[in-house]
């Protein structure tokens, strides 16, 4: 009993890294069309929003339409959210 109190007293609470990852995850709206298909179609959103955002990491289809000629698809378009990390500025030392 007594070693178990002798290690119980040498823990160290855990600390919590820094990331270098830290940030704000926001989300962007973008479309998209392919004559190719549903995945073309993302990829174009994805390069659309690449003009607002720097690194995307991560997509989410909100919907999926498409163009019909005599009961062809013809266009595949699609509306998506694009999530990306704003980085935190350091704070400037003014009171509020």
């Amino acid at each position: 009993m007594a070693v178990l109190a002798a290690v119980e007293r040498t823990r160290v609470p855990a600390r919590r890294r820094p990331s270098a990852r830290t940030g704000v995850v926001r989300l962007v709206d973008a479309t998209g069309a392919s004559a190719e298909g549903w995945e073309a179609a993302v990829v174009d959103a994805v390069a659309a929003a690449r003009k607002e955002v720097r690194a995307p990491i991560g997509v989410e289809i909100s919907r999926q339409w498409a163009d019909l000629d005599a009961g062809r698809v013809v266009m595949y378009r699609v509306a998506v959210r694009i999530a990306y990390r704003q980085e935190l500025k350091a704070p400037s030392g003014r009171p509020l």
